[in-house]
């Protein structure tokens, strides 16, 4: 019996990679087979070319003929695969990931072979009904997406469709890649998409399975790709490589500015490379802004922005690349209006920030924030950190975590003539264990967005008493392992939080930035994006009340994973 799921692009699908075909039917082509055997089709159902279709179809046929001997030989390697398994948290290592991100947001990648190619291209696309995947079928009233979205204020916080937990497609708080796209937000007519990894063919057959194929698209990524620099890229897409200038810095930025006909804005801040597997079988972390109008004509300079500065933060991220291609939107962005933004931008950029500039960028940056606005009452309560990858940070406790980036994270408003000074909060890091790995929906597999080594650990073994293990009943995604990454400070009580950021930028000094000695210069290597929720911004009230996602009625914040 074939298991295989139908491909969700159905007609649409263009993909010729045998793997693909490997793990979705296509029923499609089954019937155009039997009337054209030959592979001579004379008409194209889904506009993708008759030429292509008939290199499709060809390459079909080949897999068709030995699909059941191939699954019989995956069934029998999948019975051993946990066996020959790495271990990827606490003092782990990376080396049997097919491709892993690490700390810095370099990408190592080893040599493949058969099975663990077949395993690698099981995470496909799986767009939902409710989201880009039926945008052929007209409904009265707002579509199930545009609702999703406009129910969400005022925190516009999501994560992502988890492909093997059912439960979690149908939660009014999961969305998906194409969601994002759904012609229902706005009629796109742009859109800037900023990334580590890119999948180029995955990342458009979202933007055509949503009806936005051929809309200008401009792509800036990290991790080097030859698809990316081809000569043939289509017209449409312009795709730039960002190179930080320092060695174990990144690209690591997520985040796409969507601009529509009517020159309103959307901007998405999240934590999943542009790359299948990302979306899948992994815990990720979304905020949705609302629909920013365009000023009118007559509108003052500057106008626009929220109390929050983030229009102003935005656009000096943005302007921060010098990429003549993002010029555009950072025009469409200066000319709408934000002022309904409630969350602060925080960024890393790559630079040794001096004086004033210190307060720009990376954890400084969110300690000036913090400061002016969490409250005195939060002094003592502890930082909780979760993430996905871990950095070196030093022989003893004290170099980094805790003076230096805890300092930040623990800030709060003093008051009085001294004025705000960061607190002696506990540091707690949640991070799954090499079971909790094994255990996952991907099994060994599942640790690919987890690289913590071996090597690393082993110069920092105090780390362990900061450490707690991953469990997120809260969301149903204990087996989802955790690509998001979150900062947050919580009472003893474990009931309130005093703010919550979702971000890029995991556990490194390339990412937040490391003080010189004097304290007048922060180093940052890498480029990072995220966005953080303060209580007095959001709901008006000095702290928000903690509720579990899978339980979110829209009251409270809703914390993602299961408080230690």
């Amino acid at each position: 019996m074939d298991k295989r799921q139908e491909c969700c692009f159905k007609e649409k699908c263009y993909r010729k990679n045998p793997h693909h075909f490997k793990e979705y039917s296509h029923s499609h082509l089954e019937l155009l087979l039997l009337t054209f055997p030959d592979f001579q089709v004379d008409n194209d159902p889904g506009g993708i070319g008759i030429q292509n279709l008939r290199e499709q179809l060809k390459i079909f046929a080949d897999i068709e003929k030995t699909f059941t001997k191939c699954d019989e030989t995956n069934d029998s390697n999948d019975k051993g695969k946990n066996q020959n398994g790495g271990a990827y948290s606490g003092n782990t290592n990376t080396s049997n990931n097919m491709s892993a991100e690490t700390s810095n947001g370099t990408t190592h990648k080893r040599q493949s072979t058969p099975d663990n190619d077949e395993q690698r291209k099981r995470q496909k696309i799986e767009a939902k009904e409710e989201g880009g995947s039926s945008v052929g079928i007209s409904r009265p009233g707002k579509s199930k997406v545009l609702q999703k979205i406009e129910d969400s204020a005022p925190f516009y916080y999501f994560l992502n469709k988890v492909k093997d937990n059912p439960d979690t497609h149908k939660s009014s708080h999961s969305i998906y890649m194409t969601d994002l796209l759904h012609p229902s937000l706005g009629n796109l007519k742009s859109s800037l998409q900023i990334n580590f990894m890119v999948e180029l063919d995955w990342l458009l057959m979202n933007y055509e399975v949503t009806k936005n194929s051929g809309k200008p698209l401009v792509i800036l990524y990290g991790a080097e790709d030859p698809q990316l620099t081809a000569d043939n890229l289509p017209g449409h897409v312009k795709a730039v490589r960002i190179k930080p200038k320092y060695p174990f810095g990144t690209h690591h930025t997520k985040m796409m500015v969507l601009v529509y006909e009517d020159e309103s804005v959307r901007v998405a801040v999240h934590t999943s490379n542009l790359i299948a597997s990302d979306w899948e079988n992994r815990t990720q972390g979304l905020w949705v802004s609302p629909r920013c109008p365009k000023l009118a004509d007559n509108a003052p300079p500057l106008s626009g922005d929220s109390p929050t500065k983030f229009k102003s933060s935005l656009l000096r991220y943005l302007t921060y690349y010098e990429v003549s291609a993002v010029q555009q939107f950072t025009y469409a962005i200066s000319c709408c209006d934000m002022s309904a933004v409630n969350v602060f931008f925080v960024s890393s950029v790559p630079g040794s920030h001096k004086n004033a500039d210190i307060y720009q960028w990376g954890h400084r940056a969110l300690s000036k924030i913090l400061r002016q606005h969490v409250p005195e009452e939060a002094k003592k309560w502890s930082v909780k950190i979760q993430c996905s990858s871990i950095g070196s940070l030093g022989q003893t406790p004290d170099v980094w975590l805790e003076n230096e980036l805890g300092r930040s994270l623990s800030c709060y408003s003093g008051g009085g003539a001294a004025g705000a000074l960061p607190s002696p909060g506990k540091v707690e890091l949640i991070y799954p264990s090499h079971e909790d790995v094994l255990n996952s929906y991907d099994g060994v597999l599942g640790g690919g967005c987890l690289p913590y080594s071996r090597q690393t650990h082993t110069k920092q073994p105090w780390l362990w008493d900061h450490m707690y293990r991953w469990k997120a009943e809260a969301s149903l995604r204990t087996r989802a392992m955790p690509h998001i990454k979150t900062y947050t400070r919580v009472d003893p009580d474990r009931k309130k939080m005093a703010y919550f950021l979702l971000t890029s930028a995991n556990l490194s000094k390339a990412a937040w930035g490391n003080m010189n000695k004097q304290g007048n210069s922060c180093l940052i290597m890498s480029y990072e994006a995220g966005v953080l929720f303060l209580p007095k911004f959001v709901t008006g009230e000095d702290f928000f009340s903690i509720t579990e996602f899978k339980n979110w009625d829209g009251q409270g914040f809703p914390l993602h994973y299961d408080l230690p």
